[in-house]
């Protein structure tokens, strides 16, 4: 055929093959097509193409044989390893009439698979001057040899192929940012469960494999005494053998997760000096993504998924995705082991108390422009009453009083429950209280066994002098104007949370200035009654008392307020749980 009209039928066939590698979005679709079409353009005998990861090496997982099959390689190249390491870390094209004459190309690869290497045209694949892989063409069919044209196609399709890729990788990050969601949603509801720590982490783990379109993989918990992984769930190890295995931390993959706290992409165990080779429970697949789960800095446990349906190696995406679910994961373990570990042990107040001790701030936020004052007094080792202040920014903080109904064991259990929910908000929420509390009553509508929750919520503006807030039918705190010692009337109302669905919380804005306070309490101190109920220590005497401390610093008037109320009463055990929390405009 004559040179003209063969290279007429190839820029056809380049333009066919550009519509097609554009028209398919799917990677795993894609990256054997565009192996297909350069094997094919160029009439060679093997193709492959590998892609730049993120750590900086070259990958390749799968690559097209003589016979047009596919080849799973699970092959790793250094830059400058090879022609393909090479090209990769200088950008150039190479063509080679016969391969074992350079010194740069390596043997390895011919040895390992049998194949002979001759003349071969490796081209680099770049997106907007980015450099994201090679491709790569092997052995003339025929025994003959590559020509300058042929590298001026390959060259042309490389442009093609790249945009394609970027385009499959973006679809795909997209794709796994809407999973991500929607699992997450799934996640939400179990913010608070009954179920077993078992049962929940089946369930879990199935929904996480069906998302990831992965067979099989474990969640692990981790024993801080023993410094040791036991398995929670798991998909692809029996489970008669669960009480068998033990990881120490540090030791084979899930323990290195463990130990560095960092998540990980292996795309290959057999060269990951990490992998357990002895193991008596294999992977199908060579590839695994696994993250650690952490809460407030307190390492939970690890997630390791493995065997992708595809049989193809994990990608960035995938483990964007597990990260993110880890995060929301660790929440819902936290939660859960909080409900059974005061639940289900026979030292439930033991237990109680040291869980409400972290619930409790054990410090304020330190801000040159506010000052505090606490006084917490449960009537029995628990109570059901919790405070909380936030900051959000540098000069914006949340403040908040909450009450769950009832007192003791009970109530502890329903307010820790309740703050782990809240504490997972996002910072956008936090910013509004009407936000803010809309969300809590829908998370607590139905979880509260009958129970319900009061609480104020308010975000303070040192920067602009501001309070906005919202009260959820809890007593709105009184906001005093120290100089003129008048109190504001904050005029706010909403409903109690957890009882009622798809409430809406109106929000007000107050100036909050230099010298003004704010006194934040529950109905423990403002019913406290003498014992013949003669004496009650109502809200016109609070006041008073509020008012007769505006020279004291904010925690002496908290611990003064409390005395009053005895004083007055006559009555040194209260019938509530008591909070007071004073937060000063400096």
């Amino acid at each position: 055929m004559d040179p003209t009209e063969t290279n007429l039928k190839k820029f056809r066939s380049l333009l066919h093959v550009s519509s097609v590698l554009n028209a398919n979005l799917d990677l795993y679709q894609l990256l054997p097509l565009i192996m297909l079409y350069s094997k094919d353009l160029l009439e060679a005998e093997a193709s492959s193409l590998f892609l730049l990861e993120e750590e900086g090496f070259l990958y390749c997982e799968v690559a097209l044989g003589e016979k047009g099959e596919i080849i799973q390689e699970y092959a790793r190249l250094e830059l400058g390893e090879g022609i393909v390491g090479v090209v990769a870390k200088e950008k150039k094209a190479i063509i080679l009439e016969d391969a074992y004459l350079d010194p740069r190309f390596n043997k390895r690869m011919d040895e390992k698979t049998g194949f002979k290497t001759k003349s071969l045209i490796c081209v680099p694949l770049f997106v907007e001057e980015k450099l994201i892989g090679t491709l790569e063409v092997i052995n003339k069919t025929e025994g003959r040899v590559f020509e300058p044209s042929d590298l001026e196609f390959l060259i042309s399709l490389s442009e093609v192929a790249a945009t394609a890729i970027q385009n499959a990788n973006t679809k795909d990050k997209l794709d796994k940012r809407i999973l991500e969601l929607s699992l997450l949603y799934e996640f939400e509801k179990l913010l608070v469960s009954e179920k077993s720590l078992p049962e929940l982490g089946k369930w879990i783990l199935n929904r996480i494999l069906e998302y990831l379109e992965a067979k099989s993989g474990t969640i692990y918990l981790f024993n801080e005494l023993e410094k040791e992984l036991y398995i929670l769930a798991a998909k692809g190890i029996p489970e008669d053998a669960y009480s068998q295995i033990r990881v120490p931390l540090g030791s084979g993959v899930a323990g290195w997760v463990a130990k560095e706290r960092e998540n990980l992409l292996i795309h290959n165990l057999d060269f990951d000096p990490r992998y357990n080779k002895l193991s008596p429970y294999k992977f199908e697949s060579k590839s695994l993504i696994s993250a650690p789960l952490i809460f407030q800095d307190e390492l939970l446990g690890v997630i390791s998924i493995n065997n992708k349906v595809s049989g193809y190696a994990f990608n960035h995406a995938d483990l964007d995705l597990l990260a993110n679910i880890a995060n929301r994961l660790s929440t819902i373990i936290k939660n859960a082991k909080l409900f059974h570990m005061v639940v289900d042990s026979k030292k439930e107040l033991d237990r109680a108390k040291s869980i409400m001790k972290k619930i409790m701030p054990s410090s304020l936020p330190i801000s040159p422009n506010l000052s505090y004052g606490v006084s917490h007094i449960p009537l029995e080792q628990v109570g059901g009453d919790f405070y909380d202040v936030t900051k959000l920014d540098d000069d914006i903080f949340a403040v908040l009083i909450a009450d769950i109904s009832g007192h003791g064991l009970s109530a502890a259990v329903l307010a820790a429950m309740s703050h782990m929910v809240l504490k997972n908000f996002e910072t956008e929420i936090k910013l509004s209280p009407s936000v803010f509390l809309t969300n809590l009553n829908h998370m607590l509508y139905g979880k509260l066994a009958g129970n319900f929750l009061t609480a104020f919520y308010g975000v303070v503006d040192t920067k602009n002098n501001s309070l906005v807030c919202a009260t959820a039918g809890h007593h709105p705190p009184f906001l005093v104007k120290r100089e003129e010692k008048e109190f504001s009337e904050l005029g706010i109302k909403g409903k109690i949370l957890g009882l009622i669905p798809d409430l809406f919380y109106e929000e007000k804005h107050l100036t909050f200035e230099p010298g003004d306070r704010l006194i934040l309490f529950t109905d423990g101190i403002s019913e406290h009654a003498s014992k013949d109920r003669t004496k009650k220590y109502d809200e016109s005497l609070l006041k008073e008392a509020i008012r007769s401390s505006l020279h004291m610093q904010p925690q002496n008037t908290a611990d003064f307020l409390i005395q009053e109320s005895k004083r007055f009463t006559t009555q040194e055990t209260f019938e509530d749980d008591v909070t007071l929390l004073i937060v000063d405009r400096i």
